[in-house]
């Protein structure tokens, strides 16, 4: 979404290569304030310590603020074997795109059994338009942010969140000159590993999935104070996080329905399915592998408003097949189809899976959960 740029570092950057330890800066404010003393400007010294916290992604995240990427707690027990660390490119006016990263990185050995670790954490933050391309913008979207485990943003924002990231689309004013909405996506990652063979996710703590939607916000916020197009109040977060309807279950028989609907089945018993958000405006599910997470189906029923208008101009201009109502497109990775329902234009999904009788069943199932007519002919998901 955005462009990698080689823009010379901000000021201030040489402050954030210094220790981001408690243990390591004081050990180097004591070595600082006994070489001041020796100058003759200790009362110069003891007005200005201690240094400001750093702030991170546009001056939009403060150190020690709360989540525990920003604070010690990202190093456990080993801080002084870790470095936080920053890199950014703000949006601005003449180029509405910017990014920012947050790096924890820490390297010690095991008091345990004395092997190599290594820990490597990321949370990106990208700003601007959503792709021109209908396969990219399917797959930045719907892959990373309409799975089963994603919420709706609260207080009515456009967006999805979760633990570990979320996706916010931004007001009108922001939209580009074609008509595509700008959008702010955060997403946290990482790795563990321990000794020549084990490896495994460890994505840094975001703080659960409110906090997660407090840190895209103020992204959000900045970015858009950056390149104009702030509405007149800054967007908030007051209001409960939606919370799932359940965890995740196994599906034990290839006939058992999966997503709640009927009549959608996969064919196979070695799948774990995850109902998400059932709302009106949001509807989703995933199913993957119970052993390997391989990704078997993604679906998705988006009806609010800002959040739908990231998928215009993508959903083509004819119906799926004889007899859909609305317009859409099958592909070999995506399918969408976007009709109208109750007086809304309510756009409905599908991922990994190519079948037309998998979206008819879900297409289907949403609509009449919304009580309006079927949105695929009767029959077609036979």
């Amino acid at each position: 979404m955005s462009e990698t740029d080689e823009t010379p570092e901000a000021p201030g950057r040489l402050r954030r290569a210094l220790p981001h330890s408690r243990r390591g800066r004081l050990l180097l404010i004591s070595a600082l304030v006994l070489a001041v003393a020796g100058t003759g400007l200790g009362t110069w010294a003891a007005d200005t310590w201690p240094w400001p916290k750093d702030r991170y992604c546009w001056g939009a995240w403060e150190e020690d603020s709360g989540p525990g990427f920003l604070g010690d707690e990202a190093f456990g027990d080993h801080d002084d074997d870790g470095s936080r660390t920053d890199r950014e490119t703000a949006p601005t006016r003449e180029r509405p795109t910017g990014s920012c990263e947050v790096a924890i990185d820490s390297d010690y050995k095991s008091r345990y059994d004395g092997d190599e670790v290594s820990v490597d954490q990321r949370v990106s933050v990208e700003y601007g338009p959503a792709p021109k391309a209908a396969e990219a913008r399917l797959s930045m979207v719907q892959d990373r942010f309409l799975g089963g485990d994603m919420v709706p943003l609260p207080d009515g924002l456009p967006g999805t969140v979760n633990g570990r990231g979320g996706l916010l689309v931004l007001p009108k004013s922001c939209d580009t000159d074609d008509g595509r909405p700008t959008v702010v996506t955060l997403e946290a990652t990482g790795r563990y590993s321990s000794g020549p063979s084990y490896t495994r996710n460890d994505p840094p703590d975001l703080g659960g999935t409110r906090e997660a939607a407090v840190l895209l916000v103020a992204a959000a916020n900045r970015g858009m104070a950056a390149t104009g197009c702030a509405p007149d109040e800054p967007l908030r977060i007051s209001s409960p996080v939606y919370d799932l309807p359940g965890n995740s279950e196994f599906v034990f028989s290839a006939s058992d329905d999966v997503c709640g609907v009927r009549g959608l089945r996969l064919g196979t018993e070695d799948v774990e399915e995850q109902i998400g958000a059932v709302t009106r405006d949001l509807q989703t599910c995933s199913v993957r592998g119970d052993r390997d997470d391989v990704p078997y189906l993604d679906l998705a029923m988006v009806a609010q408003p800002r959040l739908a208008a990231v998928f215009n101009g993508i959903v083509g201009e004819r119906p799926v097949a004889r007899g859909w109502r609305g317009t859409g497109v099958i592909g070999e990775k995506h399918a969408l189809v976007r009709a109208d329902c109750a007086g809304r234009p309510v756009t409905v999904l599908m991922g990994v899976s190519a079948d037309p009788d998998h979206l008819a069943a879900f297409a289907n199932a949403a609509a009449a959960r919304l009580g309006c007519a079927p949105i695929a002919p009767k029959g077609a998901a036979r």
